[in-house]
C-alpha cells in the first residue's frame, strides 16, 4: 500500500515517573483498569489503567512489523497497523467505559485534550523535520507536490486526501512522499473524535432501555465491525484497492472489534493467577495464525480484504484478552522481553520518523549497500524516537505546559508547523494527472493551426513553424517521464546552436504521465503496490503523438524510456509478472514495435535510446536495466532502418559526481544539457549530407 500502513500511538498519558499504564493502547491514563475496581491499585497519584507490560511488547512487535514492511523485508508487515487498530479500539473503549462506570459520564473535552497533548506535539515536530529534509534533499521543482500531504497530515485527513487525489505518473519514479504513512494516523484521529460521541450515545440509549452500557455498546461495535469488514470486501476490486484500503469506513473493523472486546472485559475482576492452560494454548494458536499472515499476506489480493483481515483482527482480540487482566501465561511472558517492551514504549516516535528516514536515507547518499543502509535507517529511527520520547513527549505528558501556556504553545506550534510546510513546498505543483493529460491533448487538438502556434505545456513542447529554420533537422523526443526531464535540455541546446551549426536542429518532446508503455494497458501498479489508475490510457498518448506528427513533421523520432531499476511487477493479461519474465519481455517488445510503427507512419526515421544506469539505482537492478535494453535491441531489429543510441554507455563515461541526475531516474537540468550536447551532433552527422 501507498507508503504502507502506519503504526499508532497506544501509550496513555502519564501523570509522572512510574505511573501505571496499559503499555499498549491509545488510553488516556485516567480510567480504572479493564476489569475492575477491585484489581491491584494503580500507582499512587494516577487514576489510569493498570500497567499491562505484555501490551508494550505487543505494540513493539506491531511497529517492528510495519518498519520491516517499509524496508521491503516483510511482505505482510502492513498488518501491524491492523494490530494497532485493535489495540486502540480496545484501550480507548476501556477508558471510556471505566470513566463512565466511575463518574457516571465521560468528560469529552478532557478526553480530547488528553489525546491532543499525547499525539500532536510529536506530530508537529515530525512535520517540521520533514520540511527541513525536503529543503535540503528534494529538488526545488519537486517540493510543491508534497504540500497537500503536509496540510492534510496536519488536519488528520490524509487518507481522504489520498482517495481524492489522482496520483501522477511522475510519482512512480521520483521521491516517495515522506508523509505517505500518515493515512493511518488520520483514521485513528477520526476515530478518537467520533467514537466517544457514539459511546455517550450508547450510554444514553442503555439508560432509557434499562440495559447495561457495555452490552448496548457491544451490539453497536459488532454491527459496525460487520458492516465495515463487509464494506471492505465489497469495495475490493482486483487492481484497485484504494478505497477499500484508505477509506475510514472500510478500516473501522479492527477498531470496533477491539472496542467490542473492551465491552466484555470492563467490569471483570482481575485474576490473581495466569490464564488457564487452554486459554494460553488458544492465544498461542492465534499468535501462530497472525505470524503466518504477517509473513505471507499480500495487500493487493482478495484474501486480505475478504476474510484475511477479519481473521487477523479476531486473533489479535484473542491474544489481548489472554495477556491482560492479571498475571500472564507463556504468551504474555514472551511479550515482556525488555527490548520489545522498550520498542513498544517509543513506538509512536518510531512510526512518525521511520518512513521519512527511509525516504531520505538512501544507499546512494550513504554510499553503502542496501543491508548497511537498512541498519543505518533502523538505528537512526530508534535514536530519534527515543529522543522524541524523552525530550518532548514525556515532559508534555507530565504537564510541562499547563493551563493557558498549553493553549498558547499549541497555537504557536500549529503556526510554526504550517509555516514550515508551506515554505518547504512553495511553488507550483507540476504533477500531471491522466485527466489533465487528456485535457492538454484535447487543447492541442482544438488549435486551428497548431504548427503556427507550437505547443508548450507539461506534456508537449514544439516551437511554432515560423521559428524553425527551413533547413533544420526536426527531432521529436518521446517516451515516459524521462522525456520531460531530457526534453528541455534538448530544446535549449538545439536552439542555441541553430545559427552556428550545419545543419541546424529544431527539437520537440512529448512525455507520458501516469501512463507508460512499461505497463500493459489497464491498471498501473506503482512500486509500493498501489494502483495509480484503472482505465486504459495508451490511446491518449498515441493521440498526442498523431497530433505532433501532423503539426511538427519530425525528421527523426527518438524513443526514450528513462529507467527500469525502480519498477515492480506489471499486469500483463491476467498475470502479474516482473521485468525479465518471458511474458513481460514479449509484451514490451511487441508494444515497442507497435509504437515505432505509429511514430514512423509519416516517414520519420526512428531511434531507440537505451535506458541508463543512475547513481541511485537500487542494488541488484542493473540486471533489470540490462534486460530492458536487450528488449529494446530486439524491438529495434524488427523496425526497418531504426537506430539504437547507447545513452547508457555515454552515462557510464561521465564523472560520478551526483550532478547528472536530479533523482533516481531523471536527468538534472545540467545533465539534460550534457546529454543533448552528446546526442545532437550525432543527429547532425546523420543528416549533414542529405539533399
Amino acid at each position: 500500500m501507498t507508503g504502507g500502513p502506519g503504526t499508532l500511538d497506544t501509550t496513555p498519558d502519564a501523570a509522572g515517573p512510574g505511573t501505571a499504564s496499559t503499555g499498549g493502547g491509545f488510553g488516556d491514563g485516567e480510567a480504572p483498569a479493564p476489569g475492575t475496581a477491585t484489581g491491584p491499585a494503580p500507582t499512587v497519584g494516577h487514576r489510569g489503567l493498570v500497567h499491562e507490560p505484555a501490551l508494550d511488547g505487543l505494540r513493539g512487535a506491531a511497529v517492528g512489523a510495519v518498519v520491516l514492511f517499509h524496508l521491503d523485508r516483510l511482505p505482510g508487515g502492513f498488518l501491524g497497523v491492523d494490530l494497532f487498530f485493535v489495540l486502540s479500539g480496545f484501550l480507548i473503549t476501556s477508558l471510556l467505559l471505566s470513566e463512565s462506570n466511575r463518574t457516571g459520564g465521560v468528560a469529552l473535552g478532557a478526553f480530547w485534550a488528553r489525546r491532543a497533548r499525547r499525539l500532536l506535539p510529536a506530530l508537529w515536530l515530525t512535520l517540521v523535520g520533514v520540511a527541513v529534509l525536503l529543503l535540503v534533499y528534494t529538488p526545488e521543482e519537486e517540493r510543491a507536490r508534497f504540500r497537500d500531504d503536509g496540510v492534510s497530515t496536519l488536519a488528520y485527513v490524509f487518507n481522504w486526501d489520498r482517495l481524492a487525489e489522482q496520483a501522477s505518473y511522475w510519482d512512480l519514479f521520483t521521491q516517495p512522499s515522506p508523509l505517505e504513512h500518515m493515512w493511518s494516523l488520520a483514521i485513528e484521529e477520526q476515530f478518537y473524535v467520533l467514537w466517544p460521541l457514539v459511546a455517550v450515545g450508547a450510554a444514553l440509549l442503555a439508560r432509557r432501555r434499562g440495559t447495561g452500557t457495555p452490552a448496548t455498546l457491544r451490539v453497536v461495535c459488532l454491527a459496525g465491525a460487520a458492516l465495515s469488514l463487509g464494506g471492505m470486501a465489497w469495495a475490493y476490486r482486483p487492481g484497485d484497492t484504494n478505497f477499500a484500503y484508505f477509506s475510514t469506513l472500510t478500516r473501522l473493523g479492527p477498531l470496533l472489534l477491539g472496542a467490542a472486546l473492551a465491552t466484555v472485559t470492563v467490569g471483570r475482576r482481575r485474576r490473581t493467577r495466569p490464564p488457564r492452560p487452554e486459554v494460553d494454548v488458544l492465544a498461542a494458536a492465534a499468535v501462530f495464525v497472525m505470524t503466518v499472515l504477517v509473513v505471507a499476506a499480500d495487500g493487493q489480493t482478495a484474501t486480505y480484504y475478504r476474510g484475511g483481515l477479519a481473521v487477523f483482527a479476531v486473533c489479535a482480540c484473542v491474544v489481548i484478552a489472554a495477556i491482560t487482566g492479571g498475571p500472564v501465561g507463556r504468551v504474555g511472558w514472551s511479550l515482556t522481553f525488555p527490548p520489545l517492551r522498550w520498542l513498544g514504549r517509543v513506538s509512536y516516535g518510531v512510526y512518525l520518523w521511520h518512513w521519512p528516514v527511509i525516504v531520505f536515507m538512501t544507499p546512494a547518499r550513504l554510499g553503502v549497500d542496501r543491508w548497511a543502509t537498512d541498519l543505518a535507517r533502523i538505528a537512526t529511527t530508534l535514536a530519534v524516537a527515543e529522543l522524541s520520547y524523552r525530550i518532548l513527549e514525556m515532559p508534555i505528558r507530565r504537564g510541562a505546559l499547563p493551563g493557558r501556556r498549553a493553549w498558547a504553545g499549541a497555537f504557536a506550534a500549529v503556526l510554526v508547523t504550517l509555516g514550515a510546510v508551506l515554505v518547504a513546498t512553495k511553488g507550483e505543483d507540476r504533477s500531471v494527472t491522466l485527466a489533465e493529460t487528456e485535457e492538454l491533448a484535447d487543447e492541442l487538438a482544438r488549435q486551428e493551426d497548431p504548427a503556427a502556434r507550437g505547443a508548450d505545456n507539461p506534456i508537449t513542447y514544439f516551437p511554432p513553424a515560423a521559428e524553425i529554420p527551413d533547413d533544420a533537422v526536426r527531432v521529436l523526443l518521446v517516451g515516459d517521464s524521462g522525456s520531460a526531464a531530457w526534453g528541455p535540455g534538448l530544446v535549449d541546446v538545439a536552439e542555441a546552436g541553430q545559427r552556428t551549426d550545419d545543419p541546424p536542429v529544431a527539437a520537440a518532446w512529448a512525455t507520458q504521465y501516469l501512463c507508460s508503455i512499461v505497463n500493459a494497458d489497464g491498471p498501473t501498479l506503482a512500486p509500493d503496490g498501489s494502483v495509480l489508475q484503472e482505465e486504459p490510457c495508451h490511446h491518449v498518448r498515441r493521440r498526442v503523438w498523431r497530433q505532433l506528427l501532423d503539426a511538427f513533421e519530425p525528421d527523426v523520432v527518438v524513443y526514450y524510456l528513462a529507467n527500469a531499476g525502480f519498477t515492480h511487477d506489471h499486469v500483463v493479461g491476467d498475470e502479474e509478472v516482473p521485468e525479465c519474465h518471458p511474458v513481460y519481455d514479449a509484451y514490451l517488445e511487441d508494444a515497442l514495435v507497435e509504437e515505432a510503427e505509429l511514430l514512423t507512419s509519416a516517414g520519420a526515421d526512428f531511434v531507440f535510446a537505451t535506458s541508463p544506469y543512475t547513481a541511485t539505482l537500487l542494488p541488484g537492478t542493473r540486471d533489470t536495466v540490462d534486460c530492458r535494453n536487450a528488449t529494446v535491441g530486439r524491438a529495434a531489429a524488427r523496425v526497418p532502418g531504426s537506430r539504437v543510441v547507447d545513452l547508457n554507455g555515454w552515462v557510464l563515461t561521465q564523472p560520478d559526481d551526483g550532478t547528472l541526475f536530479k533523482d533516481s531516474v531523471h536527468f538534472s537540468e545540467g545533465g539534460a544539457r550534457r546529454a543533448a550536447e552528446w546526442f545532437l551532433p550525432q543527429v547532425q552527422a546523420w543528416y549533414r549530407d542529405r539533399s
